[in-house]
């Protein structure tokens, strides 16, 4: 990249920032100011690797791609907002090119409400799922996380999202596919974890519920949850029939999942779920705030259609939407999601022989460019390694690469690789490479044993 054209000394800009700004999700006061591919640049140069392609996969096509660029003033230079009532082309062209790579038997079967974020198509989600069914009850699994509304906090797994705020009558739990912490306890086998877990949520419908549940909502993988997700692939097997058993509406959140990050489109396309409903947001957006409830088409009244039961005022808009279609034609044409399961499989592999010299590693976890690194204090008692992430995570950042941590700092211990698809192997290697010496140092920093 070339120089950045320093406008304004940092420090006014950092103080201005402190001063007038509510952050919301942690703070740095590193000024970021520009990004190419899968490099950001600060205010005084100094350039990062992007290994969380900024907030969990939102630049999967990378930064400032120039036909994404393109596409985005195009539409600029027409017109930027419409009321959602009027037809525009950008999103009339955005829905048909989601139901064209829409998941499963979804595939050209579908109705897309838009709106501008993963949160908005959660809630969009849940309540066209209560008005269909006529229910009120709504099922997620621990460690959690599908936005940060009111509702959906009723609905996540990390109690923190919900201290200080009511929780929503109705809104239950069951514990989460994470065979390599069990919730059915530590002795417990690993390999029938995962379909034990899955047969629990009929007794919960039948003994921890009111027999009103609407729908069971899950990610694919959980992302800020620690990008745990069930090993056994007749997990959403047995979810889905339970579903269809009590009527209850399967609602996948792939806000974090879709888009290529799998290696597939959808994560539901790699563990071969059948959802009624698909959330996207994130990625498919390139960058812009596009979000999408995508809803088979069966499912949805004629009365819907014209009626006037949600609204989001920016969902949908033309800028948006001329991004989100750059966005998909991007991933397609330079065939990402093999980008991403190629690369994947690569970065695995080396994390995997980091494990043999690493004893803070307790697990690597895939799929494609979804890679997580659980980071434990002693690998035979699996005791979570949160301040360790964090000087892992703060390390890395001092040395150029940028990684994302599990949830909150101080309670998270999985380090997480979320690049943008295209990341090129030399970029890659390098991010690994300062992982591999920053383990070394937190490693000796803390004291964790090598022999374990």
């Amino acid at each position: 990249m070339e120089a950045v054209k320093v406008q304004k000394e940092p420090k006014a800009i950092v103080d201005k920032d402190r001063k007038f700004t509510l952050h919301g999700w942690g703070y740095s006061p590193i000024v970021l100011v520009e990004g190419h591919g899968s490099v950001v640049k600060d205010i005084n140069g100094k350039e990062y690797i992007d290994c969380l392609s900024q907030t969990a996969g939102v630049l999967g096509i990378g930064h400032s791609h120039p036909k994404y660029v393109k596409a985005v003033q195009d539409q600029l230079s027409r017109i930027s907002h419409t009321l959602t009532m009027f037809v525009n082309p950008p999103r009339a062209e955005l829905a048909e090119k989601l139901a064209t790579i829409a998941p499963g038997k979804m595939k050209n079967n579908i109705k897309t409400y838009f709106s501008t974020g993963g949160s908005e198509a959660n809630e969009t989600a849940l309540k066209f799922a209560m008005l269909v069914t006529k229910k009120k009850e709504v099922v997620s699994v621990w460690h959690a996380y599908h936005g940060g509304t009111l509702a959906l906090m009723s609905l996540v797994g990390q109690s923190w999202h919900r201290e200080g705020f009511v929780r929503f009558p109705g809104f239950s739990q069951i514990p989460n596919a994470y065979s390599y912490r069990c919730p059915f306890g530590k002795n417990h086998d690993p390999d029938i974890c995962d379909v034990e877990v899955a047969q629990y949520l009929e007794n919960h419908i039948r003994y921890g519920t009111a027999n009103d549940v609407a729908a069971f909502m899950i990610e694919p993988i959980q992302g800020n949850g620690g990008h745990t997700y069930p090993f056994n692939r007749e997990y959403f097997k047995i979810i889905r029939e339970i579903c269809d058993r009590y009527d209850i509406l399967l609602i996948v959140d792939e806000v974090q999942t879709g888009m290529g990050r799998t290696g597939k489109i959808w994560g539901s396309d790699y563990f071969g779920i059948e959802p009624d409903i698909v959330t996207s947001a994130k990625a498919l957006g390139g960058g812009m705030p596009v979000a999408a409830t995508m809803i088979r088409s069966d499912l949805v009244p004629e009365s819907m259609l014209d009626a006037q039961w949600h609204i989001f005022t920016m969902g949908g808009g033309p800028v948006e939407c001329a991004g989100a279609n750059a966005s998909i034609d991007i991933m397609r044409e330079e065939k990402l999601p093999e980008k991403a399961a190629r690369q994947g499989h690569r970065v695995t592999k080396r994390l995997n022989e980091m494990y043999t010299r690493h004893p803070m590693i307790g697990e690597v976890r895939g799929p494609g460019l979804f890679v997580g690194v659980e980071l434990v204090k002693d690998r035979r008692t699996k005791t979570p390694a949160y301040e360790e992430s964090v000087k892992v995570f703060s390390k890395s950042l001092d040395k150029g690469v940028l990684f994302g941590i599990s949830a909150k700092a101080g309670l998270g211990n999985v380090i997480k690789i979320k690049p943008p698809l295209s990341i090129p192997d030399e970029l890659m290697d390098r991010s690994l490479e300062t992982l591999d010496k920053v383990l070394s140092e937190v490693e000796h920093e803390s004291k964790i044993p090598r022999e374990q």
